[in-house]
């Protein structure tokens, strides 16, 4: 299993999810967060009250799919999430070594699957 993070505009988010959810990939976390640093978009000026540094708002999306749907997952993110200018973001895949759906208690891909289906 792979965890995919995802950093990109919030104008973006909408035609990601809609890709994801289109194929098949139905658990999704989105959180709002600041980006400081290399990420953030140079446009934009404002100061973080958290920070007291320039930032970008972006947003996060955070998913697990399978090994196999790594690659559509990735190319669906990168896609839709491009704007073309600086701030686009980015993407961190990495593996999973356990996953445990918590009503439940399946583990492995068998958590994944069903968080999928009756999350």
């Amino acid at each position: 299993m792979k965890e995919i993070k995802t950093y990109l505009r919030p104008e973006k988010v909408d035609a990601v999810v809609h890709a994801l959810d289109d194929a098949g990939f139905h658990a999704l976390t989105i959180i709002p967060v600041y980006a400081i640093g290399s990420l953030r978009d140079p446009r934009n000026k404002e100061l973080s009250p958290l920070a007291l540094k320039n930032s970008s708002n972006v947003c996060k999306l955070e998913m697990i799919c399978h090994d196999e749907d790594i690659d559509h997952a990735l190319r669906l993110i990168t896609e839709l999430g491009r704007s073309g200018y600086p701030g686009d973001g980015a993407i961190f895949a990495s593996t999973i070594d356990r996953a445990i759906k918590i009503r439940t208690g399946d583990e492995g891909v068998d958590a994944v699957e069903r968080a999928t289906q009756d999350s």
